[in-house]
């Protein structure tokens, strides 16, 4: 038999009522922190990367410079998505873990260039998806 759910817990805002969802928001906005860093870099110091990595100044099909701005858009949306995880959004929620696995892919791509960086990186991606999609068994109904 499924416990009753009380109207009360739907005037709960949703931060309070799972710490892991407050957690993945912020740790979204830490590495869109971390993708925008990275982008502007690559943007702004053109030589950085390629004096780290031995092929010159291409990464795959592209240019560092390409591979910023992409790394710039990325980070701005997932700043974008964190705020509206932390706002409770459930689209929000999709977005960022869409996003995670993106940056996630992206820092495998990338980690040549930076080992040590696309790993904490990707690991941070691991645990914005881990806490996206992870709800507490007692929060009926907000699942992803």
């Amino acid at each position: 038999m499924d416990p009753q759910v009380s109207s009360s817990a739907d005037s709960v805002p949703p931060m309070e009522r799972s710490h892991w969802v407050a957690f993945a928001g912020i740790l979204l906005l830490t590495s869109s922190l971390f993708n925008l860093l990275n982008g502007f870099v690559a943007i702004f110091n053109h030589g950085y990367y390629s004096t780290a990595y031995a092929h010159g100044n291409r990464l795959l099909i592209l240019n560092y410079t390409a591979w910023g701005w992409i790394w710039v858009a990325v980070g701005i949306v997932m700043c974008l998505a964190g705020i509206g995880v932390l706002a409770g959004s459930r689209g929000a929620r999709r977005t960022g873990i869409c996003l995670a696995a993106l940056c996630l892919v992206g820092q495998m791509i990338f980690l040549p260039v930076y080992p040590f960086w696309s790993l904490s990186t990707m690991l941070l991606s691991v645990l914005v998806i881990f806490g996206l999609l992870a709800e507490p068994r007692h929060v009926p109904g907000s699942r992803v």
